[in-house]
């Protein structure tokens, strides 16, 4: 599936809810993490995937040629982290998962090719 619509620098498509969502070329790193605290990039682009958090910092998003392949709400998966606020902190890319950093020290980790989701501590 092609882009919904592409203007300037923002990337429209329809995720399976059917909702037209957005986000910023600009906001993807092609580096293998992004730390919130440090910068403003939202997404990393690996192997033509990108793994986008959402606007509600709980939801990561993996976006095939701008077709959804998954979706995953970390903290519904694993539960409110008893520090910190409940959202995503920090997103790192392995060879097979993604390394996930949510509230001050809870950690999860989500198979790239499934959306499987895990708290590992």
């Amino acid at each position: 599936m092609k882009p919904f619509l592409k203007l300037s620098m923002l990337t429209f498509f329809v995720t399976q809810t059917g909702i037209a969502e957005k986000f910023n070329d600009d906001l993807i790193s092609k580096n293998s993490e992004i730390n919130f605290a440090k910068t403003q990039k939202r997404g990393i682009k690996k192997n033509n995937i990108v793994y986008y958090v959402e606007n509600d910092l709980q939801t990561i998003s993996a976006y095939k040629r701008s077709k959804l392949k998954w979706q995953t709400n970390v903290i519904s998966v694993c539960g409110k982290p008893k520090n910190g606020n409940p959202e995503i902190r920090y997103v790192g890319y392995n060879t097979n998962k993604l390394l996930i950093v949510m509230g001050k020290h809870n950690f999860a980790e989500i198979d790239i090719n499934s959306g499987t989701t895990r708290l590992i501590g």
